[in-house]
């Protein structure tokens, strides 16, 4: 009986183990290990005032992100927008949730991301990364961030 219930709890910590990952994955990792790192750990991707437009410098550790996800099925991209706290919070919730699809729509449109692996949210001015008080705080946070994740 006490084999019985060993192999049992072997069997069910072995379904639990976590998402395979493919070797086209690996491969990704290994050739960019710092865009993979910062998209596991959050990239920032910073805005102008008022502006919706992705700056060419994000574009290669996007293309990373995008070729993640097409790997892997399991993988999502959590693309949460945030804004400095000038102007209303009406006003600061709409743009940062259109930075965040601005974001999507360009993985699925230039990519052909799986627009289900991407999870927008705009999250406006309540997650501060920097203080609002002065141009460089608020410059910090204009941004969109965006996470690696395991469905």
């Amino acid at each position: 009986m006490k084999y019985v219930i060993l192999g049992l709890m072997l069997l069910s910590l072995t379904a639990c183990t976590s998402t395979p990952i493919n070797s086209n994955t690996v491969s990704i990792q290994k050739q960019y290990p710092n865009e993979v790192k910062s998209l596991k750990h959050g990239l920032s991707i910073y805005f102008q005032p008022k502006s919706t437009e992705i700056d060419p410098q994000y574009r290669p550790a996007l293309s990373v992100a995008a070729q993640l996800l097409q790997t892997n099925k399991n993988f999502v991209l959590n693309i949460e927008g945030h804004t400095d706290s000038s102007g209303s919070l009406a006003a600061n919730n709409k743009v940062s949730l259109t930075r965040a699809n601005i974001v999507k729509d360009y993985l699925v449109s230039e990519y052909k991301v799986n627009p289900d692996q991407l999870i927008t949210l705009g999250l406006g001015p309540t997650k501060p990364i920097a203080d609002n008080k002065t141009a460089e705080g608020k410059a910090k946070n204009r941004r969109v961030t965006v996470i690696l994740k395991i469905k």
